[in-house]
């Protein structure tokens, strides 16, 4: 762990504020950009359509999913559990993409 849960215990409350801003803005621009991408990619592979509409519906759905992902970033309780949805939800087109063999 990179910081120590006492060092951040020990924060003053502006200061944890602070931290968790940062953190949800991570989350929301790279977490969300790497959600995007992957079910991009996915659903691009996934949908049942000529590869050009498929590429071009699945990156037309990007954009709601992005922004979905920037709101929950902001909208969930706390910082860990925004997260770990995150990383599941990731989780799940990088499962499809690894079995379907698109990295290989």
């Amino acid at each position: 762990m990179l910081v120590s849960y006492r060092l951040l215990t020990d924060l003053s409350a502006p200061v944890r504020y602070r931290l968790v801003i940062l953190s949800r803005t991570l989350l929301a621009i790279g977490g969300g950009y790497l959600f995007t991408a992957l079910s991009t990619a996915s659903l691009a592979l996934a949908l049942p359509l000529p590869r050009p509409q498929a590429v071009l519906a699945a990156t037309q759905l990007s954009f709601a999913l992005y922004c979905a992902v920037i709101i929950w970033a902001f909208a969930a309780a706390s910082v860990r559990r925004a997260w770990l949805v995150t990383a599941g939800l990731c989780a799940v087109p990088a499962t499809y993409l690894l079995l379907n063999g698109a990295w290989s």
